[in-house]
């Protein structure tokens, strides 16, 4: 549903014919088929149009709920049951910026005060006047009950969550095994056997990880991932995690570089503003750790950097390789759930499809966001990026934070 360009949709006259009654007429059945609820409403805020479906969510009846105004029919709360302001109202927003706005995390107050979790579109109705200038005349909302599907995905998550928890017990047992039976102060195998175990053992250890993924989707999925946002300079926090891959780099013939280091010490870098983010620090450093972990695996031979950028209030870390990089149809693609790239190079490599999946979700969470640059054959470059802070920024949130512990009772 985009923007709407309608000049007679709140009753002003065009000109009467047998046709446009016909239209109109067609409209009004289509719409009072349609599932999901329908709603037109005014500049002024008031409802224009209410569909069937519209009453059945609400719990409105059509009659009642037009010529009011949208905020007694459209109560809107979040998560915890508060109802929300006018900056997280899509309404409200959508009035305000002339934009369509989308959530799907709130709930609505029906009529006898219990509450359904929806999904709610809200597009401007746009008019030019006589001059050609653009306005909002109204806003069109599209609202669907998603109760029974957000209960059904819980169901799922629950499920996926439980049974990777039970598999990872006997995955270890197994791994246990393994490890003992390498080891040749405790048993004699000859070179073939332990090409073998070698082998199983790897499946194994590939098993573990997949469970240990799939048990932070459903965290993320069910928003339960749990959060501790600190103050940190991401450029102390990235050199640390790509020291701790350089060993691993080294192994594999690759020069991994911490571009921030390069030049150390030139007057340059005295200047630099410094890259405080405020973030939860294992979430970081796990997100960055599946970055450099990918470019190793994936680059044959040459160099990865890895750099941190401080620029226009956004602080942006990345990981660059001169790897097999990925065919631009596949881009849009690589943060998607299970999703791998599908030939020789990736075949070889393994993976669960889920790596890039769980990066998105860390860093959305942490009010970040994502990113990717890559030419076949060329190598890739992976960024995540947030809100810089000044140094008055940080400081009024580390009083907030000061403030919060004490009133927890922490010293």
């Amino acid at each position: 549903m985009g923007e709407l360009f309608l000049g007679n949709i709140f009753g002003k006259k065009k000109g009467n014919s047998g046709g446009g009654a016909r239209e109109a007429a067609l409209s009004q059945i289509v719409i009072n088929i349609i599932s999901d609820g329908i709603a037109i409403i005014d500049k002024d805020g008031v409802i224009r149009l209410f569909n069937p479906a519209a009453a059945q969510i609400t719990g409105w009846k059509v009659d009642d709920a037009i010529g009011l105004n949208y905020r007694s029919v459209f109560k809107l709360l979040n998560s915890a049951g508060r109802p929300i302001d006018d900056s997280a109202d899509p309404i409200s927003s959508c009035y305000q910026a002339g934009n369509r706005v989308e959530r799907d995390d709130l709930f609505i107050e029906i009529e006898d005060k219990s509450r359904i979790e929806i999904s709610i579109k809200a597009a401007p109705i746009l008019v030019k006047d006589n001059s050609g200038a653009t306005n909002v005349d109204g806003v069109a909302v599209v609202v669907r009950d998603i109760e029974r599907e957000r209960a059904e995905e819980r169901a799922q998550t629950d499920f996926i969550s439980t049974a990777s928890h039970e598999m990872r017990t006997p995955i270890a047992t197994v791994q246990g095994y393994l490890e003992v039976v390498q080891n040749p102060n405790i048993c004699k195998i000859d070179n073939k056997a332990r090409d073998y175990i070698v082998k199983a053992d790897e499946a194994a250890k590939h098993l573990s990880q997949l469970f240990h993924d799939l048990l932070d989707v459903t965290r993320a999925d069910g928003n339960r991932m749990d959060l501790h946002f600190e103050l940190i300079d991401a450029v102390e926090a990235a050199r640390e995690i790509t020291d701790a891959f350089s060993l691993v780099a080294q192994k594999k013939g690759l020069n991994l570089v911490f571009a921030p280091d390069i030049g150390k010490g030139a007057d340059v870098t005295l200047v630099t503003p410094p890259a405080i983010i405020y973030v939860d620090l294992n979430r970081f450093n796990e997100a960055l750790s599946n970055y450099i972990e990918n470019a190793i695996k994936y680059t044959k031979e040459g160099a990865i950097t890895v750099d941190v950028i401080n620029k226009d209030k956004r602080v942006r870390v990345s990981v660059k390789d001169n790897g097999i990089g990925i065919p631009h149809e596949e881009v849009p693609y690589l943060f998607q759930k299970f999703y791998r790239v599908d030939n020789s190079d990736t075949r070889e490599v393994g993976g669960t499809g889920l790596g890039l999946y769980l990066v998105k979700k860390i860093v959305e969470a942490m009010n970040g966001v994502v990113g990717v640059e890559s030419e076949l054959g060329k190598g890739s470059t992976f960024w995540m990026e947030f809100k810089g802070l000044s140094r008055m920024e940080a400081v009024d949130i580390a009083k907030q934070m000061k403030a919060r512990d004490q009133r927890m009772g922490r010293s």
